[in-house]
């Protein structure tokens, strides 16, 4: 049956049917070459929706107070961290390898979407103060992570012992 016949949600659907074949094709070499095909594909689309949202910044900012400020400092900073540390538990990551992963973790770039299927189901009272926050959390993030996640990665990734 479809995912839409059973009234399920067809974005954990496809993250599950993607995780089934690539256990089943890991390492045939139409894989890898898929692999990078979507990376690729996934880094264009994150770069237009960071240059849509640097287009929008400019009229979402004066629905930022200092209280959405701290929220997205909050989300970077600990709520993110905390999560991805409590979720990376039993696996192989230990150490400064899991506190890195669960530092750096998944983009933000989720909540754009999150936020408008929020907002074309409820009536949000705080529309404009929602929208300031979670741009201002993807700005904080990408410019924070942007210029520390290279260094970051590379001294972790120096450390770990040859194999």
């Amino acid at each position: 049956p479809s995912t839409n016949s059973v009234e399920g949600y067809g974005f954990v659907a496809a993250f599950v049917a993607g995780v089934t074949l690539r256990r089943g094709e890991a390492r045939h070499e139409f894989h890898a070459r898929l692999h990078d095909f979507a990376e690729s594909i996934e880094h264009s689309l994150t770069a237009i929706l960071l240059i849509a949202l640097g287009g929008v910044l400019p009229l979402l900012l004066p629905f930022l107070d200092w209280s959405g400020a701290m929220i997205a400092v909050a989300l970077i900073l600990v709520v993110r961290p905390l999560i991805g540390w409590a979720s990376l538990a039993g696996t192989s990551l230990a150490g400064r390898e899991r506190r890195v992963v669960a530092a750096y973790g998944v983009r933000g770039i989720g909540s754009i979407y999150y936020l408008a299927y929020a907002g074309t189901h409820v009536d949000l009272v705080n529309k404009e103060q929602l929208w300031a926050i979670i741009a201002f959390t993807i700005l904080l993030s990408t410019v924070l992570h942007g210029f520390t996640a290279g260094i970051v990665v590379e001294r972790v990734t120096s450390e770990k012992p040859a194999e």
